[in-house]
């Protein structure tokens, strides 16, 4: 996490990921399980966030929308919240990613759905790795 951090921080990324439960490419969970194109999910990356996992970077565009840093970590969705200096955050769901549960994922789901993309999550025989919670966020009430 710290060289995730010292690596981002002079910039405000638009997307980045850790953990072990999504493709080893350039696909999201998102991509995925919607069924997105990667150079769409690109191109609107700082409309809606490309994906969510153990620990997620959000862009500031869409971080300001979520309320920013402080909002965040009062979510209680996330054990660590760091804030970039160029913009941005940072966000650890769990201490360890083996914490990373299903009611995490949920956690996460929840804090971030303003921000997420549209649509019905379907399950991909691809990748049974993927961790998701599988509500589309146009009809997600929390």
């Amino acid at each position: 996490m710290r060289f995730l951090v010292a690596a981002l921080d002079a910039v405000n990324p638009a997307f980045a990921w850790m953990g072990a439960d999504g493709p080893a490419t350039d696909d999201t969970n998102l991509d995925c399980v919607l069924n997105r194109r990667v150079r769409d999910s690109v191109r609107q990356a700082r409309t809606f966030l490309r994906g969510y996992s153990w620990t997620t970077v959000c862009p500031e565009e869409l971080s300001v929308r979520l309320g920013g840093p402080e909002a965040l970590a009062a979510t209680g969705a996330f054990h660590r919240v760091v804030p970039l200096s160029a913009g941005g955050v940072v966000l650890q769901a769990t201490e360890t990613a083996a914490a990373y549960t299903d009611e995490a994922v949920r956690g996460v789901f929840e804090a971030l759905h303003p921000v997420l993309p549209p649509g019905v999550p379907q399950f991909d025989p691809a990748h049974p790795e993927l961790r998701y919670f599988p509500a589309d966020v146009s009809r997600f009430g929390g």
